[in-house]
């Protein structure tokens, strides 16, 4: 009885500790989430010198930010709305650790909280090339491709010097791409028309039966194969057409029509009357 009351206790808790880990992990997540941020921020501190209590033109000076509306934009506010300018960060519940990802975006378009698939969007990159030239020996590994820049140890200068490497040899690189398409193109062509013109040996019409005779009649060449019966019926066949043909051409020979003089038989047509008189 005790067993059953245990077991059944048990059976209870376990769904209760497995809900319990899920929290605890996100709970963890954001810890560490947390404590980067923090890190960032004293990094911040000691690089900028500003903190949340400061204003957004103090910071946007310290940050040495040279448009002000898109760093606005860039923040969520209102980029005409100049009374956020005297306001402090606290108030707007922005962290300087956003101030500073705001601050990327508007330098380079990206901050180093994007991964490498999302900024090679934005640059018009393929993201293999871009993996390559950030020093990535095996760019096919896709290990990199959801991975921010913050967590691969980059700085968003480092993507823009391979940026800026990827455009000056773009001419290059399109034509090779050219290139490589088109041999692979012509080549496939080349097979496809060598294998579509190996296919009428699939379904190759057997060889006729050749018979040669000589100048007389006689049999000269025939296949072994071939029945004698069907040599004589061959060479009968022959000897009948060209009898045919020998007999047609004495009917043409032999043919001949019979002259007639049209002027005398006109005049018979058209003056009887003299042909009565002569009788």
């Amino acid at each position: 009885m005790y067993m059953k009351i245990l077991s059944g206790i048990f059976l209870l808790l376990i769904p209760l500790y497995l809900m319990a880990q899920v929290p605890l992990q996100t709970m963890q997540a954001k810890a560490i989430t947390d404590s980067l941020s923090q890190s960032r921020e004293q990094e911040i501190l000691t690089d900028y010198g500003f903190r949340d209590l400061d204003t957004l033109t103090s910071v946007a000076r310290k940050l040495q930010i040279r448009d002000m509306s898109r760093w606005k934009a860039a923040l969520g506010l209102e980029p005409a709305n100049k009374t956020l300018d005297g306001k402090s960060l606290r108030s707007l519940e922005i962290s300087p650790y956003r101030a500073f990802l705001a601050k990327q975006t508007v330098e380079y378009g990206y901050s180093e909280l994007n991964t490498i698939s999302e900024i090679a969007g934005r640059l018009n990159i393929p993201v293999k090339k871009l993996k390559a030239l950030l020093g990535n020996e095996n760019p096919l590994d896709k290990s990199w491709d959801h991975t921010s820049l913050q967590a691969l140890h980059f700085a968003p200068s480092d993507v823009k010097k391979a940026a800026d490497s990827f455009k000056n040899d773009i001419l290059l690189y399109s034509f090779s791409v050219t290139l490589v398409g088109m041999i692979v193109v012509f080549v496939a062509l080349l097979l496809t028309s060598i294998i579509i013109s190996q296919l009428v040996h699939l379904n190759a019409k057997p060889k006729a039966a050749v018979i040669k005779l000589d100048g007389a009649g006689t049999l000269k060449a025939a296949p072994k194969d071939l029945s004698r019966n069907v040599i004589v019926a061959a060479i009968t066949a022959l000897h009948i057409h060209a009898t045919e043909i020998e007999e047609q051409r004495k009917m043409v020979l032999t043919f001949r029509r019979t002259p007639t003089n049209q002027w005398r038989a006109s005049a018979v047509l058209s003056m009887p009357n003299r042909e009565l008189k002569r009788r």
